[in-house]
């Protein structure tokens, strides 16, 4: 018998509505977990489900949802229609009256069509007819998901890879992630800035590069509230990206949040990335984290505004990489060791959400990056001092943080919940008497960027890769082997490969060359620091 978890602050009762798109998404495809395992989950049977989704409000259920459940339910062949055709119809009827040119009968005719023969339905009368980012991925795959480790701990990969004729202005508006509850609602509840009225700006690389602390209410299986540390970066109108790590679970729900977005433009579409890697305290969340999927791809397509044609792209294969992370001398040892810190120190941690605030008042409009390494130093050393004096271990390191603060970068001594820390955050190795799982000193992580007119015979060249985060790691170009691979039967591409044995987390960004006499490429890689299960 599977355990059912209880909640917490997180886990409030499945709304009406909420339950009523996971039992029909669940009843359309078998891959997906049993969302019965949900606390406070009850299956809502097919008509019921579906009369409620019609009768919503598009605030609460967007046609894009109500669209992406259809064509779900369209592939598994409308189950129960002999006796829901009426429910099918309701739904389909809300979308109609709520687009001109959408008639409810070709709906269904054309969602038909698409799951049987295997037809876009974007590309059919009804999908025509309805603005891109509604129609786009309808009955399509574009959400993967598979178990990884990172530090030892379990997690949920979630990916989507996909190219759009979509402006490029569009999809960098989508990537900035104060526009995430806007773009899509079915997922994030709330992204708030904490104690500032913008973000940081950190100055290169980038024409637009910045950083924000943002307390986030998102719809998981459950709603689950953190606060993320996020970097934004943009390259004129060729390439933008973010990436963001788990600061502080605010509800004590989840060991690890991180991932990124990226768009690069490549002619006549735009490349699209998006990840997210999520690690649940208990371990039936992870199980049912895949159930993240369709909102997931709700909020996935509204990246495709403007555009005409999108298509998903099937995700490469899955990278190894070691569990020991180690901050490298060029990072901020503060932003490294704060989180550390505030864990190791428990629920009294809590109490001190205030010197985020602090942080964020201190870093004012026009701060430069050094204004807010020596803010978060002088306020965290303060923590560290304050609590080093009062406790009681009697520990070396302790002395240390009380005598130095933090600026060698001092993390917390033995705690069973270090490997959580080393997931969790975009920094320092498992402090001292913590047992992550088998380091591997090979292990990398790499990425394969097409070159036009590059020969096998070619040794192209790459530039140092620098974190887009605050405080940024290097990594040096001798550090990056590249390897000439044609991909596709006729295209060539270089494959950067860097051993991540000693490298945080993030988005990387420079560039590379075929030959000599050959134009830069940008290049942006990702390490994530995880293991595939």
């Amino acid at each position: 018998m599977t355990e059912r978890p209880t909640t917490s602050a997180g886990g409030q009762a499945v709304d009406e509505q909420h339950s009523a798109l996971l039992s029909l998404h669940a009843r359309a495809a078998d891959h997906l977990p049993d969302p019965g395992l949900i606390p406070g989950f009850r299956r809502v049977a097919t008509g019921p489900a579906l009369r409620t989704l019609a009768a919503a409000s598009t605030d609460d259920v967007p046609v894009s949802a109500r669209l992406g459940v259809l064509g779900d339910l369209a592939r598994a062949g409308f189950p129960e229609w002999e006796t829901e055709e009426q429910a099918y119809r309701e739904l389909a009827d809300s979308v109609a009256s709520a687009r001109d040119g959408v008639a409810t009968d070709h709906l269904l005719e054309d969602l038909r069509h698409s799951a049987g023969e295997d037809v876009r339905f974007s590309t059919l009368r009804s999908g025509r007819a309805l603005p891109h980012e509604e129609a786009a991925f309808v009955g399509e795959d574009v959400c993967t998901v598979r178990t990884v480790q990172i530090g030892g701990l379990e997690a949920t990969w979630v990916f989507s890879e996909f190219e759009t004729d979509a402006p490029f202005e569009k999809v960098a508006e989508w990537i900035d992630p104060r526009n995430w509850p806007q773009r899509g609602p079915l997922l994030f509840k709330a992204m708030d800035l904490v104690g500032a009225t913008r973000p940081v700006d950190l100055g290169p690389p980038g024409d637009v590069h910045w950083h924000a602390i943002f307390r986030e209410e998102v719809q998981l299986v459950t709603r689950v509230h953190t606060l993320l540390h996020c970097d934004y970066w943009r390259e004129g109108d060729r390439a933008a990206g973010m990436t963001y790590d788990l600061a502080l679970s605010l509800d004590d729900e989840i060991d690890v949040d991180r991932g990124f977005l990226l768009v690069n433009d490549v002619g006549p579409v735009r490349r699209v990335k998006a990840l997210k890697i999520v690690g649940f305290k208990k371990s039936l969340w992870d199980t049912l984290a895949g159930l993240v999927c369709p909102f997931w791809t709700d909020w996935v397509k509204a990246a495709v505004q403007g555009g005409g044609t999108s298509t998903p792209t099937t995700p490469g294969p899955a990278t190894t990489t070691g569990e020991d992370v180690d901050s490298g001398k060029d990072r901020c040892p503060w932003l490294d060791a704060s989180e550390e810190w505030i864990d190791f120190m428990g629920e009294s941690a809590r109490s001190y959400l205030d010197l985020f605030e602090d942080m964020g008042k201190k870093a004012a409009p026009g701060a430069t990056t050094k204004d807010l390494a020596d803010n978060g130093r002088r306020l965290f050393s303060q923590l560290a001092k304050d609590w080093a004096q009062a406790w009681t271990f009697g520990l070396e390191t302790m002395g240390e943080v009380a005598k130095k603060g933090m600026e060698e970068g001092i993390l917390p001594p033995d705690s069973s919940r270090t490997g959580a820390q080393a997931a969790s955050s975009t920094g320092p190795a498992a402090a001292p008497g913590a047992q992550p799982a088998q380091v591997s000193t090979e292990a990398t992580e790499g990425t394969v960027i097409l070159l036009e007119n590059l020969a096998t015979e070619d040794s192209p060249s790459v530039s140092d890769l620098v974190s887009i985060e605050a405080g940024g790691a290097l990594i040096p170009a001798g550090d990056i082997t590249t390897d000439v691979e044609t991909i596709g039967g006729t295209a060539r591409g270089v494959r950067l490969t860097v051993p991540t044995g000693s490298l945080s987390p993030g988005l990387y960004v420079g560039q590379v060359t075929s030959r000599p006499e050959a134009s830069p490429v940008p290049v942006q890689l990702y390490i994530s620091r995880s293991s595939p299960v």
